[in-house]
């Protein structure tokens, strides 16, 4: 069996490993803790995403005690250890990124440095936002275990570190226009 969990099942699982719970304590948990964030999880997929848990023996669900219409959801066996596999992955391996500003960085001389330099404010624009928005969730999140501090602090300290790059490197492509 492939035991390989997507995000959105690895953070679905990781809530489970918590406690068992139906999908509306889940929706509940993620807008308490800030989690859409720092991850993918849409509010629509969760159901979806507890039934394909299920479906591949991750997590099993029985009738809620308390409300006999909702099903409750704990994971398998199965599903602790893909979790704890995932988990030490996650801690332990940097994953190379990719994105497409790296490639926009190697094209933009296609486009000058006018229309980069529009393009790259834009991004510091939409960068500060998203930190404002990591910045609230995180005030929100404050009664969260310990380690959702830690989610913050990276995501903050990625953020701010994008934005000093691109900060320095708009002010790069000034300097380089004056000296043209």
């Amino acid at each position: 069996m492939n035991l390989e969990l997507t995000n959105a099942e690895y953070a679905v699982l990781g809530l489970l490993m918590e406690r068992p719970s139906h999908g509306y304590d889940l929706e509940k948990t993620i807008q308490e803790r800030g989690m859409r964030e720092w991850t993918e999880l849409a509010f629509s997929s969760i159901y979806f995403i507890l039934n394909r848990l299920k479906k591949r023996g991750l997590a099993e669900s029985e009738p809620d005690p308390l409300k006999a219409t909702r099903k409750l959801f704990r994971p398998t066996k199965t599903g602790r250890v893909a979790f704890e596999k995932a988990t030490v992955t996650a801690l332990a391996e940097p994953h190379p990124l990719y994105p497409s500003i790296l490639l926009g960085l190697a094209n933009w001389p296609a486009i000058g440095r006018e229309a980069a330099r529009q393009a790259l404010n834009a991004r510091g624009r939409a960068l500060r936002a998203i930190l404002a928005n990591v910045e609230a969730a995180e005030r929100r999140a404050m009664t969260a275990p310990a380690h959702v501090g830690a989610l913050f602090d990276y995501s903050r300290s990625q953020l701010r570190a994008e934005i000093d790059w691109l900060d320095r490197t708009i002010a790069r492509l000034g300097e380089t226009d004056e000296q043209d």
